[in-house]
């Protein structure tokens, strides 16, 4: 089976890390990025299988990341992961009406990171 790419986008270089380390660790190459225009540009380059995004970010949030995602062609199926700590309902139907295909709030449960990875990339 090929080596699954995971593209983490976070503003923390913590998170990064923690999910770099977990996610290779279970055998995903990871690619991050600390904005949403730096995901884009990372994506360019090496299209993930997977993404886990952070909503509060930088210049462009991830909202508006989703949906420059879903609106180009070559990158709308690729599944995205919010990971996030905001909890407001409407900021996940919000996520969950753009195509986003699990909202995890923060803190992070690293085995539900993980178990969700093998069953969206198994699938």
């Amino acid at each position: 089976m090929p080596v699954r790419n995971i593209l983490v986008i976070d503003d923390s270089n913590t998170n990064i890390v923690l999910l770099e380390v977990l996610l290779e660790k279970n055998g995903y190459r990871v690619f991050s990025a600390l904005s949403a225009m730096e995901g884009i540009d990372s994506m360019k380059e090496n299209l993930p299988d997977l993404i886990y995004l952070d909503l509060l970010m930088p210049e462009v949030d991830g909202l508006e990341f989703i949906r420059i995602v879903k609106n180009n062609q070559h990158w709308k199926n690729i599944p995205v992961v919010i990971l996030s700590a905001i909890t407001d309902s409407d900021i996940i139907k919000k996520s969950l009406e753009l195509g986003v295909t699990e909202y995890i709030t923060k803190p992070l449960n690293i085995h539900r990171i993980v178990s969700l990875a093998k069953d969206i990339l198994n699938n």
